[in-house]
């Protein structure tokens, strides 16, 4: 079978065996760049430990928003370990929320406890306490029943609040023995009495202030000793000056008075909420400011700092960018109201969630994008942020980028 004629064997004109040389050289030109780009990419690809050089490790994720998470609302945990890492986690100072004093029955305690507790009339705390190493007066008793200690601490005239804790558990010690170590800063919820039972329900229990304000003396003196740097007033109000919500302000008078005499300038955290609905008793911007200005006349020479609930998470309120029609007041217009009453002493609690889930107790998860949509709305006006997660026990714990630290501020920030 005959072959295919080679054009290579062919006669040639001289000034096409130029043009072929140019050509050539061009090609040869070509592959040499390619070669070099080709190693070189190679070269950056390498792993650099190859050369023995350490890899550097990825940057970390950046909050885009200024106002920057400055604490978080966490339950501490009874193993210190557990509680610190939570703090790590969060990379910020911590709140905790406040136990109950309730009334409670001798009966329903041992034998032992019972008869310390005699015909005072009885009352309970709901978070588990111990007192070592606090110096108790004559008039408070310590009994231990099995693994468990039970105190039963004189609180007004004829009146013991009985604290509980079995093998040692201390939520609130725990968290200020870790803070310690991670140079973070811890404000203890102080206790509150019980909502009314009938009537205006959303208002608290008075009739018994005498014993939650003794309790709270030895509660605060206990928790100073211990290393708090602060203390958070966990009662509830709508951030108003209105005379119905006295109840609560006139607590929260009482309780700066006692923290300010056994930690004269402590801060205190304040965290009422916003109602900007257009079907609700809608809370102005005035009526928000007017507020924010009672509730800074209660300090009592402590340092108050106020930190509203955004709202966002729940839906009593609504972000500019939301447009929504259901409110007739935005988070920007809050804000905006209250920096210009105070803007030192001005924080926002950041509501990480989004209404639904089911019931009104439930709530569905957020994401990053929104939590930052309610951050660059409010870092305007504040000095800094402090996270709330509905669902799970700590604040902030499962949001990407956000859980790790991400957008805070780092401990001992809040001041």
């Amino acid at each position: 079978m005959p072959q295919p004629e080679n054009p290579l064997n062919q006669s040639t004109p001289p000034h096409s065996w130029a043009l072929r040389r140019r050509v050539l050289l061009t090609v040869l030109i070509l592959i040499v760049a390619a070669a070099s780009t080709i190693y070189g990419l190679a070269q950056l690809n390498q792993d650099p430990q190859d050369d023995g050089m350490a890899a550097e490790p990825p940057a970390e994720p950046i909050c885009r928003a200024e106002g920057e998470f400055v604490a978080g609302f966490m339950s501490p945990q009874a193993d210190n370990d557990k509680t610190l890492d939570i703090l790590e986690t969060m990379n910020t100072d911590a709140v905790t929320f406040g136990g109950r004093i309730v009334p409670a029955e001798s009966a329903d305690y041992p034998g032992e406890v019972a008869d310390a507790i005699g015909d005072r009339d009885a009352y309970e705390y709901t978070v588990a306490m111990t007192w070592d190493g606090i110096e108790l007066a004559d008039s408070d008793q310590i009994v231990q029943v099995g693994d468990t200690s039970y105190g039963i601490i004189a609180a007004g005239d004829n009146s013991v609040v009985v604290t509980e804790s079995t093998d040692g558990t201390d939520h609130f010690h725990s968290l200020t023995r870790t803070t310690t170590e991670h140079e973070a800063s811890a404000y203890i919820g102080l206790p509150v009495p019980q909502m009314r039972t009938s009537g205006e329900a959303w208002l608290p229990d008075n009739s018994y202030a005498g014993v939650v304000d003794a309790f709270s003396q030895k509660f605060v003196t206990a928790y100073q000793q211990r290393g708090a740097d602060g203390f958070y007033l966990a009662m509830e109000m709508p951030l108003t000056h209105e005379a119905h919500w006295n109840p609560v302000t006139d607590y929260y008078s009482r309780q700066t008075q006692i923290i300010n005499d056994i930690a004269p300038g402590a801060t205190v955290l304040i965290s009422p909420y916003l109602e900007g609905r257009a079907d609700r008793q809608t809370i102005t911007p005035e009526t928000a400011a007017r507020g924010y200005q009672k509730l800074l006349g209660l300090d009592n020479g402590t340092r108050i700092v106020v930190s509203p609930q955004d709202g966002v998470g729940v839906g009593t309120t609504a972000l500019v960018a939301d447009d929504s029609e259901a409110h007739r007041v935005t988070v920007e217009e809050y804000f905006e109201a209250l920096h210009a009453v105070d803007p030192e002493r001005l924080y926002v609690t950041i509501e990480a969630m989004r209404p639904g889930g089911g019931s009104p107790d439930s709530r569905k998860p957020t994401t990053r994008e929104r939590v930052e949509q309610q951050l660059t709305a409010t870092e305007p006006y504040v000095q800094g942020a402090i996270g709330f997660q509905w669902a799970e026990p700590n604040s902030m714990l499962h949001i990407d980028s956000i859980g790790d630290g991400a957008c805070a501020a780092g401990p001992g920030q809040l001041h």
